[in-house]
């Protein structure tokens, strides 16, 4: 226990407790991980920023009440009647957006997947929609962006395919990305450059389909019939990926994407096409397997209409395969739309044969590792440069937001400038890697370093796919890159080396994939394929390959693997052959290649999933076993905070699909040997199954974890946008496999993946001891509790919402220094749910406030304000995942961004205003301003106004005002408090200690920075509620007992916590005077003369209530006393043994002697 200790602090706490004065926050309490301001950190964010505005959505799913042609079929309904009945609902939904909603256009309509009219408009006049009873749901339409021999060999299809045994026969893909050169020899074309010169001269006409292996498809970007790949080349490269490991399949090419960005429209229409593709009206002919090589970062499960359509798509039967994402291990930056339910989310590792760059930069005398760009020619795998040889070179093209000089090099440049024999410095951003390259190059360069243009950001790993680049390229982090610009920009000269050698990778992750979970704590990625290197083919070039890397390859390397599992077990439906593939999977995953460290680090399961994709052994299981609540085969347990030992059942299910019954002994195996030290986590399961011939068994999974046994909870708002977070979360995540096992040999197996945080916990209990009346804090959980207190503005019933559940919000205004706000005022808004959170991108967190309009002093009906989370990144090039606060006007996304405080795993999140942001000026805040708020959540962080909020609470009439006083702590000037017997102030709690809790009437939650579930409390509510004496209560108490003798203790409950403790008990009634309840709740003896069983006494009823100090009575409650018989009566004695008869003697000693025998019983009965 840490204490305060302050001279007559009790007194003080007496009298400042007994105010109705609201508390004063201090920004310390909330800044508990010490951040420094926001615009301390990034001067250039100091003034009003407006949110960039590709970020913003202008295209919207209205989601129609009547089901989808797919929705219907699986009712037995035919697509023809299906289609039928949602015509006539889109009509009708239509015909009123003509007449009532005339700004927005409609752009689509969809019904296979998803019955729903797609919209562009302004969110406001959209969501006056949902009115329509016809309407049943608004979901924005996200944009995403872009993100095979040996490879066969890898994944283990080569046997499968050499074999003819699989080869993907008759499956049919749908590529959706930038396009496809059908003519490339890879897919069966002519395999010309004059073949892809007609084909690209034309792009609008409709190809006479099929065009070898390519059976249709639509340029959605273009809204014209013909795919073909003109001015990109991922398309061709990720459809190749796919028919190099399943070469027979059947491809369906939809354009979505240009060089960068694919619309979220054009994905719903390609996945809407990929259902019938024909466009025939019947989804009979819907393809088996989607490929989906685009998407963002930090994914939800959830939010968007792609994804809705995914899921859909998914219980089709349809698989739906997803890049995890390019950006690397940062925590939950895994990407969506991979991380939707029903999705297969892949991510990457490097390729088994191609040998991969280890480049060692040595700047300025500090050597770091540097990243080697996928698109080195041949002739340059090992090479050297330096600074005696080759001098550095810097031209300044423009600078950046923050003022920086940049080199951006996405145009040629000037012609006086030359870099002949020079290395050439420029910075990420603007273009492709390899437009950068080219430019250089053109000018003479020998080597190009590529600085990464986010601040904070680490070593770029540039990539993509070019022809003509002659000269090799690395990457540099910003800071590296800034360090380098600065000198050269002052004339000095640049001391460098770089040494590049050639190291075998395989069996390692690619340094590039996206690590999850995701933000919603499932488990994603959750297969891993290779993604380096990848000899594919490219547009124009007939029969000619190029290398490409990144998560874009590995996913459909992984939709080619899924292709022949549909081949191979075509009585699987699209979760069997997900969960198969899982299953099969290889877990000997590296975080570097054994070739240099033969004792390299497993890589954690949350960057790898299941594994390495093994395509023979899932095409030869007989089982498939998976979670039955999620359908996926992972126990993903998600986030949870335990302040107890508590356990976590999942149902497992194994359907067998062979005709011999299967046998497997289970055994789970922990991924990483200190997670097994510390022995937190413990599995219970069957120690063997048996699954008959063709049928399916289930059985429970339980995990218990003892959260004693953590180590300390370390990701918080400060640290998780950067790299090293990913050290943390290896070290905070418990992650294996339950391991099915056939004989010695591991036949399949299920990952499980939880992130436990150890938490406190606050349990107040009324209390009367000697001590008096009291309210007593104890810290019952595992963690150390470090309470501090906000005043309540807005409560929430919890439960109300299935995610984001609002229960409390707080507003508070506090001085700070004209340093970090010009007014000297800042706000502290503070939103608590009913769950914890992983990171404040999961959601969006909203409060609008409702202000007086000028020259008035009440709150005029109209939202002025929104002060919600953020995102650093929508502002410019800034760590993704770089958490912050957005106060700005409603509706407008022009506003001031600041600091958020927030730690992963606790339920609250405080966002930070300036007064000004407001338009406030100090003066207003001092004389105190009215406002109404709107707390709000939302399913993303960009709802600048309502969208299907998750859930609501309201503030009426609430103050903006500076606090009374400055005082060192919030507690002192009114709110509560915690003190020790002495009365000294208690900062925290241990596990198991208590302190003395002391408050006024005002509400208030006790919040904390360790994961401690929030308090939110009402005192002046819950002391109203009476206390409660405990029924049925029994005693029992021999008869002729003595006076006072205490019987037992009537036990009471109490409605609240914060219940004002019992003063009082009083016997209102009763059936004998022998029996008595004292004051104290104690069951006493009154009368031990009337205590006489013998005189009928049995039992005595009384009828007591109990009081608070606050004068609430209980109900009535009757008390059974049992009076239990002493067998002090003649007639109670038992009858004794017969008197033996005494043998003559001549003496008398033997009648003296039964008389003393005589002698005890009489003696007894003299004692009554």
């Amino acid at each position: 226990m840490s204490t305060l200790n302050k001279s007559a602090l009790t007194i003080a706490v007496v009298t400042a407790l007994s105010s109705s004065t609201v508390a004063a926050a201090t920004y310390n309490q909330y800044n508990f991980e010490n951040k420094p301001s926001l615009k301390s950190q990034y001067p250039e964010l100091k003034n009003k920023q407006t949110r960039k505005s590709t970020q913003n959505v202008v295209t919207w799913l209205v989601k129609l009440t009547t089901p989808s042609v797919a929705e219907q079929s699986l009712a037995g309904i035919s697509s023809k009647n299906a289609t039928s009945s949602i015509l006539q609902t889109q009509q009708s939904v239509e015909a009123t957006i003509a007449n009532t909603s005339p700004t927005l256009q409609v752009v689509a309509k969809t019904s296979k997947l998803t019955n729903a009219i797609i919209v562009n408009g302004e969110e406001a006049e959209v969501n006056k929609l949902l009115n329509n009873p016809l309407v049943h749901s608004v979901l924005p339409v996200f944009d995403y962006k872009l993100n095979v021999a040996d490879s066969a060999d890898y994944i283990k299809a080569t046997p499968l395919v050499s074999t003819g045994e699989v080869t993907g026969a008759g499956v049919r893909v749908a590529v959706l990305d930038t396009g496809i050169d059908y003519t490339h020899q890879a897919f069966g074309g002519a395999g010309t450059a004059e073949a892809y010169e007609a084909a690209a001269s034309n792009p609008s006409d409709t190809p006479a389909w099929p065009q070898g292996k390519v059976l249709g498809g639509y340029d959605f970007i273009n809204n014209d019939p013909d795919p073909i790949d003109v001015g990109t080349n991922h398309g061709t490269h990720v459809s190749h990926s796919v028919t190099g490991i399943a070469p027979n399949v059947e491809l369906f090419v939809y354009s979505v994407c240009d060089n960068d960005s694919c619309p979220g429209l054009a994905q719903l229409l390609a996945l809407e096409s990929a259902m019938d593709p024909n466009g025939d009206g019947d989804i009979s002919d819907r393809v088996d397997v989607v490929n989906m090589s685009l998407g963002g970062d930090f994914g939800d499960n959830r939010a968007g209409a792609v994804q809705e359509l995914i899921d859909k798509a998914v219980m089709l039967g349809t698989n739906v395969v997803i890049s995890a994402g390019n950006d690397g291990p940062t925590p939950f930056i895994v990407g969506g739309p991979s991380t939707t339910d029903n999705a297969l989310s892949v991510g990457a590792m490097e390729h088994s044969v191609i040998k991969g760059q280890h480049i060692l930069a040595t700047l300025m005398g500090e050597t770091t590792v540097a990243g080697a760009a996928s698109f080195n020619p041949e002739g340059f795998e090992e090479f050297e440069f330096s600074s005696d040889t080759t001098p550095l070179a810097f031209v300044e093209t423009e600078k950046n937001d923050r003022g920086d000089a940049t080199s951006i090099a996405c145009e040629p440049f000037a012609d006086d400038v030359d870099f002949t024999g020079k290395a050439v410095l420029v910075d990420r951003g603007g273009c492709n890697f390899t437009q950068k390259v080219l430019n250089a190059q053109a000018k003479g360069a020998k080597l190009v370093m590529i600085a990464n243009n986010v601040k904070g950001g680490g070593p770029t790993e540039p990539g993509g796919s070019a022809p003509g680049i002659e000269i090799p390229t690395i990457g540099l982090s910003y800071s590296q890159g800034k360090a380098l610009k600065q000198q050269l920009l002052a004339g000095n000269n640049v001391a460098y080396n770089v040494n590049a050698t050639i190291i075998l990778k395989e069996g390692m992750i690619a340094s590039f994939t996206s690590r999850g979970p995701s933000i919603s704590g499932r488990l994603k990625p959750e297969i891993t394929a290779p993604g380096v290197s990848i000899m594919t083919a490219h547009p124009g070039l007939g029969d000619g390959l190029t290398p490409a890397s990144g998560t874009s390859f590995s996913g459909p390397i992984t939709a080619g693997a899924m292709s022949m599992l549909k081949e191979a077990l075509p009585n699987r439906n699209g979760f069997e052959l997900k969960a198969t593939l899982m299953n099969a999977a290889n877990l000997d995953v590296t975080m570097e290649p054994r070739s240099q460290n033969p004792n390299a680090a497993l890589a954690p399961i949350s960057f790898i999933g299941s594994g390495l994709v093994d395509v023979e052994k899932a095409a030869n299981l007989p089982v498939a076993a998976w979670a039955e609540d999620t359908m996926q085969a992972a126990l993903s347990f998600g986030l949870v905070s335990l302040s107890e030992t508590s356990s976590i059942t999942k149902k497992v299910v194994v359907k067998n699909f062979s005709n011999q019954e299967q046998t497997y002994t289970l055994a789970y195996e922990q991924r990483f040997a200190d997670d097994a030290e510390r022995g937190a986590l413990s599995m219970a399961f069957p120690e063997s199954i048996t699954v008959p011939a063709g049928q399916t068994i289930s059985f429970d999974v339980t995990a218990t974890i003892d959260p004693t046994k953590l180590p300390e909870w370390t990701l918080t708002s400060a640290n998780m946008a950067f790299l090293d977070a990913t050290h943390d979360l290896t070290t905070l995540e418990l992650d294996g496999a339950l391991n099915f096992m056939s004989g010695d040999e591991k036949a399949l197996h299920l990952v499980y993946h939880v992130l436990p945080k150890a938490a406190a916990n606050a349990k107040v209990m009324p209390v009367v001891d000697d001590q008096g009346a009291r309210h007593v804090l104890t810290n019952t959980g595992a963690a150390t509790l470090k309470p501090f207190f906000a005043s309540t503005v807005a409560k929430d019933e919890a439960g109300d919402s299935e995610r984001l559940d609002i229960v409390g919000a707080a507003v508070e205004t506090t001085s700070v220094s004209t340093d970090v706000c010009d007014t000297g005022y800042m706000l502290l808004t503070t939103m608590v749910t009913n769950q914890p959170i992983i990171h404040t991108y999961q959601g969006g967190f909203m409060a609008d406030f409702d202000l007086p309009a000028e020259g008035g002093t009440s709150p005029d009906g109209t939202y002025d304000v929104t002060v919600q989370n953020g995102k650093q990144e929508w502002f410019g090039n800034y760590l993704s995942g770089s958490a912050i606060s957005f106060t700005h006007g409603y509706g407008s996304g022009t506003g001031f961004p600041s600091n958020i405080q927030f730690a992963s795993g606790n339920n609250f999140v405080t966002m930070t205003s300036c007064a000004d942001a407001f338009g406030l000026t100090a003066e207003q805040v001092a004389a105190g301003v009215e406002a109404n708020i709107r707390f709000r959540t939302e399913e993303e962080t960009w709802m600048p106004i309502p969208s299907n909020s998750l859930d609501e609470a309201f503030a009426n009439s609430f103050m903006i005002k500076a606090p009374a006083m400055e005082v060192a702590t919030a507690e002192a000037e009114g709110l509560a408090m915690l003190v020790d017997d002495a009365g000294n102030e208690v900062t925290e709690l241990a596990p198991g200690e208590s302190a003395n809790l002391t408050f006024s009437d005002n509400d208030f939650m006790i919040l904390s920075s360790n994961g401690a579930v929030p308090v939110v409390v009402s005192p002046s509510e819950e002391s109203a509620k009476a206390p409660i004496i405990t029924a049925d209560q029994s005693f029992s108490v021999e008869e002729n007992t003595a006076v006072d003798t205490v019987i037992g203790q009537l036990e009471v409950e109490y409605a609240s916590d914060f219940a004002n403790p019992v003063s009082e008990f009083i016997v209102i009634a009763s059936t004998s005077s022998a029996i008595t309840v004292n004051s104290s709740g104690q069951v006493i003896v009154a009368n031990s003369e009337q205590l006489d069983f013998d005189s009928g006494l049995e039992s005595v009823e009384l009828e007591v209530v109990a009081t608070d100090i606050g004068g609430n009575v209980s109900e009535p409650t009757k008390i059974m006393v049992e009076v239990t018989n002493l067998m002090d009566e003649e007639s109670e004695q038992p009858t004794p043994d017969p008197t033996p008869t005494p043998t003559p003697s001549k003496s008398s000693s033997g009648s003296l002697f039964w008389l003393l025998l005589a002698a005890p019983l009489a003696l007894l009965r003299r004692r009554k």
